[in-house]
Protein backbone atom coordinates (compact mmCIF):
# COMPACT_ATOMS: atom_id res chain seq x y z
CA UNK A 1 0.00 0.00 0.00
CA UNK A 2 1.66 3.27 -1.43
CA UNK A 3 2.26 5.97 1.21
CA UNK A 4 0.08 9.52 0.43
CA UNK A 5 2.37 11.90 0.40
CA UNK A 6 0.11 14.74 1.14
CA UNK A 7 -1.13 12.95 4.06
CA UNK A 8 2.47 13.29 5.63
CA UNK A 9 3.06 16.47 4.76
CA UNK A 10 -0.19 17.64 6.41
CA UNK A 11 0.62 15.58 9.19
CA UNK A 12 3.73 17.21 9.72
CA UNK A 13 2.90 20.78 9.21
CA UNK A 14 0.71 19.35 12.05
CA UNK A 15 3.36 18.46 14.10
CA UNK A 16 5.50 21.89 13.84
CA UNK A 17 2.10 23.38 14.31
CA UNK A 18 1.19 22.21 17.66
CA UNK A 19 5.02 22.29 18.35
CA UNK A 20 5.42 25.92 17.83
CA UNK A 21 2.14 26.64 19.67
CA UNK A 22 3.01 24.65 22.77
CA UNK A 23 6.78 26.29 22.85
CA UNK A 24 5.10 30.09 22.23
CA UNK A 25 2.43 29.52 24.88
CA UNK A 26 5.22 27.90 27.36
CA UNK A 27 7.20 31.35 26.88
CA UNK A 28 4.75 33.61 27.29
CA UNK A 29 3.89 31.50 30.45
CA UNK A 30 7.26 31.92 31.88
CA UNK A 31 7.45 35.52 31.05
CA UNK A 32 4.12 36.06 32.26
CA UNK A 33 4.36 34.51 35.85
CA UNK A 34 7.75 35.64 36.97
CA UNK A 35 10.03 35.18 34.24
CA UNK A 36 13.68 36.00 33.91
CA UNK A 37 13.30 40.25 33.38
CA UNK A 38 14.37 41.60 29.95
CA UNK A 39 16.78 38.54 29.40
CA UNK A 40 13.42 36.43 28.72
CA UNK A 41 11.92 39.06 27.18
CA UNK A 42 14.51 38.71 24.49
CA UNK A 43 14.79 34.98 24.60
CA UNK A 44 11.07 35.56 23.72
CA UNK A 45 11.24 38.13 21.18
CA UNK A 46 14.03 35.61 18.69
CA UNK A 47 12.07 32.48 19.81
CA UNK A 48 8.82 34.18 18.13
CA UNK A 49 10.50 34.86 14.87
CA UNK A 50 12.17 32.06 14.91
CA UNK A 51 8.37 30.36 15.32
CA UNK A 52 7.16 32.26 12.66
CA UNK A 53 10.40 31.63 10.27
CA UNK A 54 9.52 27.75 10.51
CA UNK A 55 5.39 28.60 10.45
CA UNK A 56 6.11 30.34 7.01
CA UNK A 57 8.69 28.05 5.49
CA UNK A 58 7.06 24.70 5.97
CA UNK A 59 3.56 26.64 4.83
CA UNK A 60 1.29 26.28 8.08
CA UNK A 61 0.98 30.50 7.28
CA UNK A 62 0.81 30.28 4.08
CA UNK A 63 1.57 33.60 2.41
CA UNK A 64 -0.45 35.24 -0.45
CA UNK A 65 1.44 35.53 -4.28
CA UNK A 66 3.05 38.79 -4.61
CA UNK A 67 3.55 39.69 -0.79
CA UNK A 68 7.18 39.73 0.19
CA UNK A 69 8.03 39.65 3.83
CA UNK A 70 11.40 41.07 4.16
CA UNK A 71 14.20 38.75 5.13
CA UNK A 72 11.77 35.43 5.19
CA UNK A 73 13.26 34.39 1.61
CA UNK A 74 16.60 36.56 1.61
CA UNK A 75 19.76 34.96 2.28
CA UNK A 76 22.94 36.62 2.46
CA UNK A 77 26.02 36.36 0.55
CA UNK A 78 27.97 33.62 2.39
CA UNK A 79 31.46 35.70 2.10
CA UNK A 80 29.55 38.82 2.72
CA UNK A 81 28.12 37.27 6.20
CA UNK A 82 31.67 35.66 7.07
CA UNK A 83 32.95 39.51 6.97
CA UNK A 84 30.29 40.75 8.89
CA UNK A 85 30.56 38.44 11.62
CA UNK A 86 34.10 39.10 11.41
CA UNK A 87 33.87 42.35 11.80
CA UNK A 88 30.99 42.18 15.10
CA UNK A 89 33.39 39.25 16.82
CA UNK A 90 36.14 42.73 16.66
CA UNK A 91 34.15 44.67 19.00
CA UNK A 92 34.36 41.43 21.83
CA UNK A 93 38.34 41.09 21.00
CA UNK A 94 39.28 45.65 20.53
CA UNK A 95 37.32 46.26 23.64
CA UNK A 96 38.98 44.05 26.43
CA UNK A 97 42.29 45.07 24.99
CA UNK A 98 41.78 48.45 24.83
CA UNK A 99 40.42 48.86 28.44
CA UNK A 100 43.69 47.21 29.53
CA UNK A 101 45.49 50.02 27.22
CA UNK A 102 43.88 53.16 27.74
CA UNK A 103 42.86 55.45 31.07
CA UNK A 104 39.67 55.56 32.29
CA UNK A 105 38.76 59.33 31.58
CA UNK A 106 36.55 60.53 28.66
CA UNK A 107 39.41 60.44 25.94
CA UNK A 108 39.84 56.96 26.70
CA UNK A 109 36.38 56.15 26.24
CA UNK A 110 36.36 57.57 22.81
CA UNK A 111 39.73 56.02 22.04
CA UNK A 112 37.34 52.41 23.28
CA UNK A 113 34.51 53.24 21.33
CA UNK A 114 35.61 54.98 18.07
CA UNK A 115 36.41 51.84 16.29
CA UNK A 116 33.66 50.01 17.69
CA UNK A 117 31.50 52.28 15.89
CA UNK A 118 33.43 51.74 13.28
CA UNK A 119 33.59 47.77 13.54
CA UNK A 120 29.65 47.69 13.90
CA UNK A 121 29.62 49.99 10.23
CA UNK A 122 31.52 48.13 8.32
CA UNK A 123 29.43 45.03 9.81
CA UNK A 124 26.09 46.42 8.69
CA UNK A 125 27.49 47.68 5.55
CA UNK A 126 29.01 43.90 4.37
CA UNK A 127 25.44 42.69 5.92
CA UNK A 128 23.66 45.21 3.12
CA UNK A 129 25.89 43.92 0.91
CA UNK A 130 25.06 39.92 0.99
CA UNK A 131 21.32 40.92 1.23
CA UNK A 132 21.33 42.92 -2.19
CA UNK A 133 23.83 40.05 -3.42
CA UNK A 134 21.66 36.95 -2.26
CA UNK A 135 23.33 33.85 -2.29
Amino acid sequence: MPIDKTTVRKGLRFGVLVACLGLEGSLVWYDWFGGAGAANNVVLSLASLVLLLGLVVTGILPVPAGIRIPFFGVWPNLADSIKAIAFFLAIFVWTPLAKQLVPDTPLGAIIILAPDVLFVLAALVYLSNGLSKGG
